[in-house]
């Protein structure tokens, strides 16, 4: 008796960063985590061991050991297969830097791994252990492509290979070791689909008209999903195509500052790191010589995931577009429209009607989203620039007993935004990761330091109003 087959296909919303993708714009979500050398405890592993642990622990996730398979001519959405060829090293690569080993050479290398798109051929994700920094600290590039991840849940399933303590754990072994399912064939994939058509009744025949109205409108509506992203924008100097090549530059930032102009203003956190984010742009424009924009367009993701979503992989994702101004106004009231603003959008449940949207392009054949995919991924695009804000663990967390120091993120760069900022915070602070394509944004170190100039502002701002 032939070994059954295993096959799991994408939601449309996890199959669309694939179809969205192009090799200047990988869609992949990158994490920089930083170690301090050795472990906390005797004879721990640390951070250089990490590809042991993941080894442990590979089994909780079973989308690591999986690739994507494509459906002959688009007919239903890629699926998820066992990738019979796994070898985890060829997903945990090592770097070693020459001498002096100083933050200049890990944002190169940093930088020339985000460039590189991941191979298909295999589970989308890889991580990059680099050593040879000075004071023995450790560096873990993580990355993993959207398609499996939503970046606001990925910290959760990151946890999966992080402790809260320095012992930390050795989960249960699996019951017996992993051996790849067998994948279906092309026809066992195409069978079901063609397969619904054809048995369906005499009448339900007379209603295959509607069903692709019903289709159609769906499109319609996922196409509305993105209005906010097709209409015409104004543009700015870094709304050019971008090339493959990668830059970036991290700010950290107090989290007790934005959570003081929070608990003051009555704003959220987001909120407060969105007034520093349109401070920083109006002094870059201002020092640039540039025109200095009343508004910049900018996309927010937001998080859809209800609490029995939490841990599993894909997404669960929405957004809100809304425009941040960058006028010459002061940072209270930057804050204060931009509170009004947010306000309005949550109120309004943008977010949650834009997600209700997005389900609606599982009904969508999913030949037209391919090409949906292609037209939304234009450099008609109507956000100016995509700002990430994700919430992470505000305790210490430790791989091999080996503490983890810092965590820098880093989206993707989407066509025609040449700069995005990502936010996550983690033990107290906030960190800023700057991604630029530095043909097009040449002084990201520039608008970090405006960066870092806005977010000494609002301290004072906060110190003063006290």
């Amino acid at each position: 008796m032939a070994e059954p087959t295993f096959s799991e296909p994408l939601s449309a919303r996890d199959a669309w960063f694939l179809y969205a993708e192009r090799p200047e714009t990988p869609l992949d979500l990158a994490t920089v985590y930083v170690f301090e050398g050795g472990s906390r405890i005797p004879g721990g592993r640390g951070a250089m061991g990490v590809e042991e642990t993941v080894a442990e622990r590979i089994h909780l996730v079973p989308r690591y050991r999986q690739r994507i398979r494509y459906i002959p001519f688009n007919l239903g959405h890629p699926v998820w297969v066992d990738d019979p060829n796994f070898d985890l090293g060829a997903h945990i690569r090592r770097e070693v830097l020459p001498p002096p080993g100083d933050g200049e050479q890990v944002r190169r290398l940093v930088a020339r791994i985000l460039a590189r798109p991941l191979d298909k051929r295999r589970p989308l994700w890889e991580m990059t252990l680099i050593t040879g920094l000075r004071g023995g600290r450790v560096v873990i590039v993580n990355r993993a492509h959207h398609a499996m991840v939503d970046g606001v849940s990925s910290v959760d399933i990151l946890t999966l290979l992080l402790d809260i303590d320095p012992e930390g754990y050795k989960p249960d072994p699996p019951a017996e070791p992993w051996k790849a399912r067998p994948s279906p064939s092309n026809w066992q994939l195409i069978r079901p689909l063609l397969w619904n058509l054809r048995s369906a009744s005499p009448r339900e025949r007379t209603r295959l008209p509607a069903f692709w109205e019903t289709r159609r409108l769906a499109l319609r509506g996922l196409l509305k999903l993105g209005g906010t992203m097709v209409r015409p924008r104004s543009d700015l100097f870094f709304n050019r195509k971008i090339g493959p090549q990668r830059t970036g530059r991290g700010l950290k930032v107090p989290l007790a500052a934005f959570k003081a102009l929070k608990d003051h203003y009555g704003c959220t956190v987001n909120d407060a790191v969105l007034a520093v984010v349109s401070e920083a742009l109006h002094r870059w424009f201002k020092g640039r010589g540039e025109r200095v924009p009343d508004k910049v367009r900018v996309f927010v993701p937001v998080s859809v995931r209800s609490e029995e979503g939490q841990g599993r992989i894909g997404n669960q994702i929405s957004g809100m577009v809304f425009e941040l101004p960058t006028g010459d106004l002061s940072i209270e009231d930057r804050l204060k429209r931009i509170k009004v603003t947010t306000g309005d959008l949550k109120r309004t449940r943008q977010a949650v009607a834009a997600d209700q949207l997005a389900g609606l392009a599982e009904w969508a054949p999913p030949t037209l989203l391919v090409l949906a995919g292609r037209i939304m991924s234009t450099p008609q695009a109507g956000a100016n620039i995509n700002v990430t804000n994700i919430p992470g663990p505000q305790f210490p967390l430790y791989s091999g007993g080996a503490k983890l120091l810092e965590v820098w993120p880093f989206a993707p760069l989407y066509p025609a935004m040449g700069l995005g900022v990502a936010i996550v915070s983690y033990n107290g602070d906030a960190y800023f990761g700057l991604t630029a394509d530095p043909s097009i944004v040449a002084d990201v170190e520039e608008f970090t330091r405006d960066l870092r100039a806005a977010a000494e502002e609002t301290v004072a701002l906060v110190e003063g109003a006290t």
